[in-house]
């Protein structure tokens, strides 16, 4: 039979958790930094937001044609 956790170890655990996103966070954080310096190094950040831009367009018109059927 299985006791339920306490309220600490349900702290302990949310806790944890809590650490783990912030470290996420700044780890997503640092790469779009580097790749925001990767663009500008490249000179291509023009280019790449031009090509978002049109697959977010390609994604929008999929899902509305998906929506429409």
């Amino acid at each position: 039979m299985k006791k339920k956790p306490t309220k600490k170890e349900f702290e302990s655990v949310i806790s944890t958790l809590i650490t783990h996103v912030r470290m996420l966070e700044e780890r997503v954080a640092a790469l779009d930094n580097m790749f925001g310096m990767y663009l500008q190094y490249k000179q291509e950040g023009e280019r790449f937001q031009k090509f978002i831009h049109e697959k977010l367009e390609e994604n929008i018109d999929k899902s509305e044609d998906a929506r429409d059927k």
